[in-house]
């Protein structure tokens, strides 16, 4: 059975307490948790091992290869936004992304700072859209 949960915080209560059998969500959120003992990691679904819990597997070592994906976030705008204003962040977050203090911070939570085009952004998030659609299509039905 599926719970959706409006934030992570009592998701957490819930897989603290027992409650809550398994939870899908971010690295960031859950290592301390994982730290502490009252969750356990099963797995990353990213191709690499996170430097914030490196005794966990990735999905691929645990044997769900079909479970390894990116997590994809970013700067999103209106749609329609104008290609100068566009641009404009995508210059700004370059720079941001390349400087050294700023990628350790995002780094140190979980997170790896990519760059690229809107276009590779958009092509990225519907390729995952596409994967875990697949994912929920071959998923047994109660």
């Amino acid at each position: 059975m599926q719970v959706s949960y409006r934030d992570f915080a009592p998701a957490y209560q819930d897989l603290n307490q027992g409650r809550l059998h398994v939870a899908g969500t971010g690295v960031p959120t859950l290592v301390p948790h994982h730290r502490a003992g009252t969750a356990r990691m099963l797995f990353v679904t990213n191709r690499d091992r996170s430097p914030q819990a490196p005794d966990v597997p990735t999905a691929a070592e645990a044997g769900y290869p079909d479970l390894t994906f990116e997590g994809t976030s970013g700067i999103y705008g209106w749609r329609d936004m104008p290609t100068d204003i566009k641009q404009r962040v995508v210059t700004d977050m370059r720079a941001i992304s390349a400087d050294p203090a700023f990628r350790n911070r995002v780094i140190s939570v979980g997170t790896a700072p990519r760059t690229g085009t809107p276009e590779e952004f958009a092509a990225a998030i519907a390729a995952q859209r596409k994967q875990i659609a697949a994912i929920h299509e071959a998923a047994p039905k109660p």
